[in-house]
């Protein structure tokens, strides 16, 4: 039984290891873990699953919506008791994430998570935003996470979208790359919110949208810091379901052994969860 390809998303959160003997259940949410939870409830988020890793960390996976729905989305909010912070940078580097999120309300959503210290604008000022001029807003997260908020849009490929910092100089072999293993089509390209230059990747069935973002003319971009999720706090996952799973498993890396229905690899500057896509998915549909 395949796993539906639908919006999954995660980030690494640093916690502090339980102390020893003590049930992991038990310990408080605190620290950017809280926070986190926190601000997936005021998006809609409930309960899905809930995992224990002992000596490893802690996962608290939360969804929103029916499968069907064109706005379903599941995040992943894990922490490991080994993360640490990444150095410091000026610039974005290869393989950072951008999810979007959308809702809808969103204004009236990002009001009150602001107003509790849990998000915050990335690259300017609110204020066009809240005053509907702009209906996207780029806004960092208590786990380092940035999201490109707005309202929730009709298909499913234009709410689950992510977008991938790409070196210039690896653009078109990745382009090609999302295109040969999991049918998307170059849609085009854009200024992205005045940080970035992004070209669009998308597919109908099942819908998604992948953003190649590259700097800006005379901007630069750095190497990623760590090719371990478990290591670099702020580290993006998400998930992509392929036509031919064997094919694109032959052409990433392993990362993890293989789930079974979902397999965790890296492919090109991705951490994926990769799954089957199958014509009875859910996800095929909106």
């Amino acid at each position: 039984m395949a796993s539906a390809a639908i919006a999954h998303y995660g980030t690494t959160i640093i916690e502090a290891p339980a102390p020893t003997g003590v049930d992991q259940r038990a310990i408080p949410h605190t620290g950017d873990l809280a926070a986190t939870l926190r601000l997936l409830e005021l998006y809609g988020f409930e309960p899905l699953i809930e995992n224990m890793y002992d000596g490893i960390g802690r996962q608290y996976i939360r969804c929103r919506g029916m499968v069907t729905d064109p706005d379903y989305i599941e995040f992943d909010a894990f922490t490991s008791y080994r993360a640490v912070q990444r150095p410091a940078s000026n610039t974005a580097r290869v393989g950072d994430t951008i999810f979007r999120l959308t809702h809808q309300h969103p204004i009236e959503v990002f009001r009150q998570a602001a107003a509790e210290g849990l998000l915050t604008p990335a690259n300017r000022s609110a204020h066009t935003f809240l005053c509907g001029d702009s209906p996207w807003l780029l806004a960092r997260g208590p786990n380092g996470q940035l999201f490109e908020l707005g309202p929730t849009q009709t298909l499913r490929r234009d709410n689950n979208v992510v977008h991938v910092w790409t070196a210039p100089e690896a653009l078109d072999q990745t382009t090609s790359d999302f295109c040969t293993q999991f049918g998307m089509q170059e849609a085009h390209s854009a200024r992205f919110h005045d940080v970035a230059q992004v070209r669009y990747l998308q597919r109908e069935r099942p819908g998604m949208t992948i953003g190649l973002l590259t700097p800006l003319p005379g901007e630069q971009i750095e190497p990623r810091w760590s090719d371990d999720i478990f290591l670099e706090a702020g580290y993006s996952h998400y998930r992509m379901g392929s036509p031919d799973k064997q094919r694109t498993l032959a052409a990433s890396r392993q990362a993890f052994p293989d789930g079974g229905d979902v397999s965790f690899v890296y492919f090109r500057d991705s951490y994926l969860e990769l799954v089957q896509v199958q014509e009875d998915d859910p996800s095929l549909t909106g």
